[in-house]
């Protein structure tokens, strides 16, 4: 084997090896894929227990995915002190979905300061375009996908307003995150990531 076929052969183990790495990634989609339909469906289930008060539904709404963040924060820094090392992929990665953390508290701040501002459609447009930004670096095609789904659910819903929030968040949220978090979490480590 010449060193051009050997370093191509690396290359090739190395990017077989991606996903196994990336199984921590497939938790936090999963996770989160999880909380924000349970708490989509308990809502759409029990709307006058969620909002009994005037501020209660908010406080719902935010206390629980900010619990859900820390929780996310510690499992990441947990596996990265595991693992021992932070690759660039990963470094990437974890900028980008604290922009998401960060865009996701502007927008719910935003949203208590403009009583008509929803800050549902926001936060699902950005997050899809964050699973397609996702989805292109790891060559992920379900990941890429699920944002895909997301964005056009979301240009769906601004052309129908009256359209139940918590629904699109169950369904968008179950297709964009929890489906494609599942599949990364079950891909065999051995198979190559295609894009």
């Amino acid at each position: 084997m010449n060193s051009t076929e050997k370093k191509i052969e690396e290359i090739t183990n190395v990017i077989n090896s991606t996903k196994e790495n990336l199984k921590p990634l497939s938790v936090n989609f999963i996770f989160w894929g999880l909380l924000i339909t349970l708490m989509s469906l308990l809502h759409y289930v029990y709307p006058s227990l969620i909002q009994s008060t005037q501020y209660s539904a908010r406080l719902f709404w935010i206390v629980l995915p900010s619990i859900g963040m820390l929780i996310t924060i510690y499992y990441n820094i947990k596996v990265r002190k595991k693992t021992g090392y932070e690759t660039y992929l990963s470094r990437v990665i974890k900028i980008i979905w604290g922009v998401f953390n960060l865009s996701w508290i502007y927008i719910i701040v935003l949203s208590f300061t403009l009583k008509s501002f929803h800050p549902v459609p926001p936060i699902l447009f950005l997050l899809s375009v964050i699973l397609i930004i996702t989805g292109l670096i790891i060559k992920f095609k379900p990941i890429t996908l699920g944002g895909l789904f997301l964005t056009i659910f979301t240009f769906y819903l601004n052309f129908n307003p009256g359209i139940n929030l918590l629904l699109v968040n169950i369904v968008g949220v179950s297709l964009g995150m929890l489906v494609p978090g599942l599949s990364l979490f079950y891909s065999k480590s051995d198979e190559k990531i295609d894009g």
